[in-house]
């Protein structure tokens, strides 16, 4: 009777899964760069369609639907220190994926990849999540906030969606860190990215630096890194505020700025009429300056 009723459960789990599994593979897109390919997310029906930054690294891509249509993509936003991007193709009605809150994941809840791992289209697997990041990766801290989830990936399944056992989007695949270990961008950082307007800039050349002890304890920071100002472009929204070379980049917006990734977050996440408040270290003394940052549009600098 015990084993009847085990056989019955897991038949009815295996149904459940297949089903969640074939609805999320209709909003899952194959790119192609020219380069390689990888996979997409499809985030609207009306053709937004979100990935990482290493599969569409340039203006644009092909994209394969699900039911064999092509369409060309073409770049609308990005954030490469988070490792995203965002596509449109010229469609409507798509199949949409419905987008979790990954800020309401617990350990230990299956969740499912889809994509298209090594040539195999809309392949599935099953895994558990893990917990949150950081993540280290080359130069530092690649991800503050990432996804680790007890799951396999494989080569092409960058870009497509993990998903909680409702068929909710609570990442996008992004790093396979080692056997059945995998990273996700959180959904909640792609939402962050669709609801600012175009990346900002402060035409800046920086270089991450260890900060000295003296004013750690001095200011009582809670970094060790922060960011120093190796040129400042002529024009700039950082030459107009009175920013030099040689001055370190603490925090902007009170949110402390440890590495690139944070400095190009802060200002993705700056409204476009926005005056950011900077604090720095000048010649060992903290200072506070205001800066309007500009879209790459209207400045040469990154």
């Amino acid at each position: 009777m015990v084993t009847q009723v085990a056989h019955a459960v897991g038949a009815a789990l295996a149904g459940e899964i297949s089903t969640l599994a074939e609805r999320v593979r209709a909003g899952v897109v194959r790119i192609s760069n020219g380069r390689g390919s990888g996979s997409g997310t499809i985030w609207d029906q009306d053709g937004l369609i979100v990935t990482n930054y290493h599969v569409v690294p340039g203006e644009g891509a092909r994209v394969t639907l699900a039911d064999g249509r092509q369409l060309a993509g073409r770049a609308v936003a990005n954030l490469p220190e988070r490792d995203l991007a965002v596509i449109r193709v010229e469609a409507t009605g798509l199949p949409a994926l419905p987008v979790g809150d990954s800020g309401a994941l617990r350990v230990g809840e299956l969740v499912l990849a889809v994509g298209h791992p090594l040539g195999v289209p809309g392949a599935v697997t099953l895994g558990i999540f893990s917990g949150v990041g950081p993540i280290e990766g080359h130069g530092g801290r690649h991800f503050q906030e990432a996804l680790l989830a007890d799951i396999e990936l494989r080569p092409g399944n960058s870009g497509g969606p993990l998903v909680n056992a409702r068929g909710e989007v609570i990442g996008i695949n992004a790093m396979v860190l080692g056997p059945r270990t995998a990273l996700a961008v959180p959904s909640a950082t792609v939402v962050r990215l669709l609801g600012g307007h175009a990346r900002r800039v402060l035409g800046v050349r920086l270089a991450p630096v260890q900060l000295p002890a003296a004013s750690i304890a001095r200011y009582g920071l809670r970094q060790e890194t922060a960011l120093m100002l190796i040129d400042v472009t002529a024009g700039s929204p950082a030459e107009r505020a009175g920013l030099l070379p040689g001055d370190i980049i603490l925090a902007l917006d009170g949110h402390a700025i440890e590495e690139p990734g944070d400095l190009a977050w802060a200002l993705a996440e700056a409204q476009e009429a926005a005056v950011i408040m900077a604090q720095l270290l000048r010649g060992g003394q903290r200072q506070a300056v205001a800066i309007a940052p500009e879209t790459p549009a209207a400045s040469a600098a990154a």
